[in-house]
């Protein structure tokens, strides 16, 4: 950080005079803490302020993350950090004051080469046992091991959080000094966080001194969201939840909660969350933009759109709100204006692949083949695990004919086996029913009711197929399975036309009144109605349902029609 001034020089500050000699620490200064004794989050949170142990806290936390070594094990490689470091100031005649910073800044960053990651995408980084283990964390849980080895040590520091990010401060009450955990505990004055991360003024949390208990919140945020991305959505509710309730003024907190409202489909509780963030951060671009994700999957596009512009207007370089804002455009038939904003969003992130796929998407709408299919493999090309892109592209080629270039992208599609398999599946599926491939086609439906059993569609598809194979039990099994899920006018009538290859002309009646009953105007289930009552030779209902038929513009054999 260019903003950082290192003016604590280590050889400056050992020519300091310390006139009283140190005290001889016998244990470290934490070691009555109530705390250390503590084995679960629960128990951490009940015990009093002033006898919170962070470290044992956040290694805790990191063993209900999971690792094969007790909380003690690493509880100790702490305490020896603490111990060494507690040593080094006793021979120096260093008081444990803001002078043992540079000294901590030394075995810590220097000799031990604790480091910064560059950033925090992978969640195994917030773990104490991690940091530990590898020697590497971000401004988090690079800050917690600092601030574990300072209540250790009795020096007075506190953990500081700004939008986005989190650091160390030194403060006795007449100094007070910010140590940046990230740039080896480089000093920072407020200023560089103030212009940097532009908290609001005068705020409950922001830029303040935080207890224990706060830390431990913003250390709930954080670890609600390394719950969030390996997919354990409770848990992360329930972490983020604990941060909120400890920390409610945290606008961070109250978005990722509101992040996994929007995963869970609580739509009103994800809109109240941003809304409170917003009233905490009203200039956080990300939350506007997710609250305009909030609104577009209620469908509410015009509110949608009102946040995906205030996000721009915050910050014009925001892809995502661009991306957002063009498929929120998409939706309502705006090819045009969804066209402006794919096409600044390219502009700003050219390799981006879900910027191609949307704009493929909008290639197919406008009927561009060539343009869309370009689009999506450019999508494979800036990501390869792009699977509804893969997907696309293979619809693509199905309405280009190129039915052996469809079936190669939805197999490879399938072969992922992630959320998007139903519809890779599906269009496997319908490219071999193009060729005739009647037994391939009932095995690609068949694995798509394996991911979604009641899928109307796939059942009656797959009865069609089985229709086509002349596999006439299975196919009344489908459509009578599609029936008891989802019925439609048109599924009776395909279980009617099975009934009648069977020559069970009496259940298919039954069939094709249901068809009529739902859709009194459907010809083709009238037909079928005056083919089953003319072999069951009731000759005044056939005529009757032929002549209806014929008025409804079907083409009815004579032979009915006398």
């Amino acid at each position: 950080m260019n903003s950082i001034r290192r003016f604590f020089m280590l050889g400056l500050l050992q020519s300091c005079l310390w006139l009283c000699a140190p005290a001889v620490f016998a244990e470290l200064a934490n070691a009555q803490l109530r705390g250390l004794r503590a084995h679960t989050v629960e128990g951490v949170l009940r015990l009093e302020e002033d006898q919170i142990d962070l470290g044992t806290a956040a290694l805790i936390i990191s063993r209900n993350w999971g690792t094969t070594k007790t909380l003690h094990t690493y509880r100790r490689k702490i305490d020896l950090i603490a111990e060494e470091i507690q040593k080094r100031l006793q021979q120096k005649k260093i008081p444990f004051d803001y002078r043992a910073i540079p000294e901590i800044n030394q075995y810590l960053f220097q000799e031990l080469h604790f480091k910064s990651v560059k950033t925090a995408d992978n969640p195994e980084d917030l773990f104490l046992h991690v940091v530990l283990d590898h020697k590497r964390g971000y401004c988090l849980s690079l800050s917690v091991l600092y601030l574990a080895i300072g209540e250790r040590l009795g020096i007075p520091l506190y953990g500081v959080v700004v939008p986005g990010h989190f650091f160390v401060r030194y403060d006795d009450g007449i100094r007070r000094y910010n140590i940046e955990t990230t740039a080896q505990g480089g000093i920072a004055e407020d200023e560089h966080y103030i212009q940097t991360f532009a908290p609001p003024a005068d705020h409950k949390l922001y830029m303040k001194n935080l207890n224990k208990r706060q830390t431990l919140g913003c250390f709930f945020n954080n670890l609600g969201n390394s719950y969030s991305s390996v997919g354990q959505i409770e848990q992360a509710y329930l972490e983020l939840s604990r941060a909120v309730q400890i920390n409610p003024s945290l606008s961070e907190a109250r978005t990722n909660l509101g992040n996994i409202y929007l995963r869970k489909g609580q739509i009103q509780q994800a809109i109240r969350e941003y809304q409170e963030s917003l009233r905490i951060l009203p200039t956080d671009s990300k939350t506007l933009n997710n609250l305009g994700n909030a609104y577009m999957r209620q469908n509410q596009f015009q509110q949608a759109q009102a946040f995906y512009l205030k996000a721009l207007d915050l910050d014009p370089t925001f892809v995502d709100a661009h991306r957002n804002l063009a498929q929120s455009y998409f939706r309502q038939g705006q090819i045009d204006k969804a066209m402006v904003q794919i096409r600044a969003a390219l502009t700003l992130a050219p390799e981006n692949g879900e910027n191609y796929l949307l704009q493929g998407r909008l290639f197919l709408d406008k009927k561009d083949l060539m343009a869309a299919q370009e689009s999506f493999q450019k999508a494979l090309l800036y990501d390869p695990s792009l699977t509804a892109a893969r997907i696309e592209l293979g619809n693509t080629y199905l309405d280009l004919n190129r039915i052996e270039w469809a079936i190669e992208e939805y197999s490879a599609a399938a072969r992922v086996n992630d959320s998007m398999g139903v519809h890779a599946w599906f269009g496997l599926a319908r490219a071999y029913h193009e060729e005739k491939r009647y037994p391939d086609e009932i095995a690609a439906y068949q694995q798509v009711l394996l991911l979604d059993s009641e899928n109307t569609a796939a059942l009656q598809n797959l009865g069609n197929a089985f229709l086509e194979n002349d596999q006439l039990e299975e196919a009344a099994r489908a459509y009578l399975k599609a029936i008891q899920i989802s019925p439609h006018s048109g599924l009776y009538y395909n279980l009617g036309v099975t009934y009648v290859r069977q020559k069970q002309y009496k259940e298919a009646v039954e069939a094709y009144q249901a068809a009529v009953r739902m859709e009194p105007n459907y010809a083709a289930a009238h037909h079928g109605l005056a083919v089953c009552y003319y072999y069951l030779k009731e000759k005044q209902a056939s005529l009757k349902h032929a002549k209806q038929a014929k008025s409804l513009g079907w083409d009815v054999e004579e032979s009915l029609l006398k």
